[in-house]
């Protein structure tokens, strides 16, 4: 992990003198009780906007087993401290996932999530070191490519075997470090197996997914990311996005299978060029 992070990360916690703008602004009695909650420097309209978004990319992601983490990370980033976007996200992430999986658990392929799992912390553990070197760019353009290779490409199948679901779950793991968001990458690995429904992918994709977002917080905080000024508003993050999980998962249920197909095909399209453009422009 870069050195300094998360000195960095404490100073930009600090931050300086309240702005007449910003929360503190007025006089005390205009501080709200959900402002005493925040960190120095996430004002309270820039709460509300991160506490909504939440929950609808949690709704998003529990229908379609992506899309929401992407948008969550794009309005962290416009409105938050460059240095607590991917170690804050990853913690409300991962209770959004984990919602997700415990609502579905029933319908989790159980090997696959296992042996993503062992490849997961194996590209934990490396990525804390590659972090260091290999270039952000490379690796978003990267996940972009894959992304429309599996839906647009000649049509081939994942394998379906361990040494395939280790693969997948160390590359998810080191990815998710650089870029914030694997979800994409996840879901269209595992959309491509065979016999498997729109249930199972979104359980199982919840699994994995919940598993970085938890490996990912762990090594931010062994690189010494100060998490304690976020906790309060981290945990209202993940309560909105429990709550949109359930309504997504409602969706779900509702959903015919080809309708679901075809809607997912396009939103990783979407998310593919998005993150592309974002990444060249």
């Amino acid at each position: 992990m870069r050195r300094g992070y998360g000195r960095l990360a404490a100073s930009d916690q600090r931050g300086e003198a309240p702005s007449p703008t910003g929360r503190n602004a007025g006089s005390p009695s205009s501080v709200s009780l959900v402002a005493a909650f925040l960190p120095p420097d996430l004002d309270q309209g820039a709460a509300v906007l991160v506490l909504a978004v939440s929950l609808i990319g949690s709704a998003l992601t529990a229908a379609f087993s992506a899309g929401g983490g992407l948008l969550l990370v794009a309005v962290m980033t416009a409105v938050m401290p460059i240095t607590a976007v991917v170690p804050v996200h990853g913690v409300v992430m991962a209770g959004s996932n984990l919602a997700r999986f415990a609502i579905l658990w029933r319908h989790v392929a159980w090997g696959t999530l296992t042996w993503f799992a062992l490849g997961a912390l194996i590209g934990a553990a490396a990525g804390s070191q590659l972090v260091l070197t290999l270039p952000g760019t490379v690796l978003r353009l990267s996940i972009a490519g894959f992304i429309l290779f599996t839906q647009w490409g000649p049509k081939v199948r994942m394998p379906d075997g361990r040494g395939a679901f280790v693969l997948a779950g160390g590359l998810s793991a080191v990815l998710t470090l650089f870029v914030g968001v694997s979800g994409p990458f996840v879901t269209a690995a595992l959309s491509k197996l065979p016999g498997w429904d729109r249930r199972r992918l979104i359980a199982t994709a919840g699994g994995c997914v919940s598993l970085q977002h938890a490996l990912k917080v762990l090594v931010f905080t062994l690189a010494g990311f100060a998490y304690a000024p976020w906790v309060p508003f981290t945990v209202g993050c993940i309560a909105a996005g429990v709550v949109g999980t359930v309504l997504g998962t409602r969706l779900l249920v509702r959903l015919d299978e080809r309708v679901f197909r075809l809607v997912l095909r396009w939103l990783l399209t979407a998310l593919a060029l998005y993150l592309a453009a974002e990444t060249l422009f």
